[in-house]
């Protein structure tokens, strides 16, 4: 005998289609309210000056703290980078565009990508779980209580800090990761380092820091944002503090490929310039 399937029953679809409504209105919710947390974030900017050391701070936090594990990414990806375009490139007898190729790929994508990935791993997981800690510990309410803004005082400096500093990692793990591909193509595959790097220069151009910088400068604002944001939202125990912080990772990874997407097609290309010689 053939069992009953959830589609079978109006009983079954109807609950498919609350759950879906369930669904749908909590994803509308959820949106609004992380709408409004990023206007209260931004009506808070003028009260940086009065933060500023607060906001050194997490420079210090976000940037300086996640230089070691960016340029080590970096290193390891340049080096498979160069090691992979070289092959495929030699098949075709196209070694020649491996420099400029590497340069492009770099910062225009692998390298605002790829900080965001780790940056969010290192600094975005740990301001959730610090936040959600001092939520859950009833410290933001005491923040209230003696007339402290949270959100001026943990959200705002975070946020630029983020918004600054991600760029900068971003651009470090590029060129580290161009010089680790250049030692790998020219040094063990043997391209002559010459030709890699005056494709490099020619390819690469300020159309590609532009991309580079404003994706990196996104991609902070929005790990950051989201970390902060899931924190203020735990409520419960310990068990909230992991919760906090697995959402902030899946949210914030893939907001970042998201807004990858938008960015891409939305900035200028710039390819009419590039020219293989």
């Amino acid at each position: 005998m053939q069992e009953p399937s959830c589609f079978s029953s109006p009983t079954g679809f109807n609950s498919i289609i609350v759950r879906f409504n369930k669904f749908f209105f909590s994803t509308i919710t959820l949106f609004g309210e992380f709408s409004i947390f990023v206007f209260e974030t931004f009506r808070l900017f003028q009260y940086f000056w009065k933060r500023r050391g607060l906001f050194l701070r997490q420079c210090e936090s976000i940037g300086v703290s996640s230089l070691g594990i960016t340029l080590s990414a970096g290193l390891f990806l340049g080096a498979v980078l160069g090691y992979q375009l070289y092959v495929s490139f030699h098949q075709f007898g196209a070694e020649a565009i491996l420099g400029g190729s590497v340069g492009v790929a770099l910062f225009r994508e692998l390298g605002p990508v790829m900080t965001g990935v780790m940056v969010t791993g290192r600094a975005g997981a740990s301001m959730a779980a610090e936040i959600s800690s001092m939520k859950v510990t009833e410290q933001i309410d005491a923040l209230e209580v003696m007339g402290i803004d949270p959100i001026e005082y943990l959200v705002m400096p975070r946020v630029l800090a983020g918004f600054f500093m991600v760029p900068l990692l971003a651009s470090f793990f590029s060129l580290v990761a161009s010089f680790a591909a250049a030692i790998i193509a020219c040094g063990v595959m043997g391209l002559q380092s010459v030709i890699y790097w005056n494709q490099y220069i020619k390819f690469v151009d300020p159309i590609d820091l532009f991309h580079c910088w404003v994706k990196a400068a996104t991609f902070g604002f929005i790990l950051t944002g989201v970390g902060c944001f899931c924190g203020f939202r735990a409520y419960g125990g310990a068990r909230a503090v992991g919760e906090a912080t697995r959402n902030t990772v899946v949210a914030a990874l893939l907001s970042i490929l998201l807004s990858d997407y938008f960015l891409t097609s939305m900035l200028p290309f710039g390819f009419k310039k590039l020219k293989v010689m």
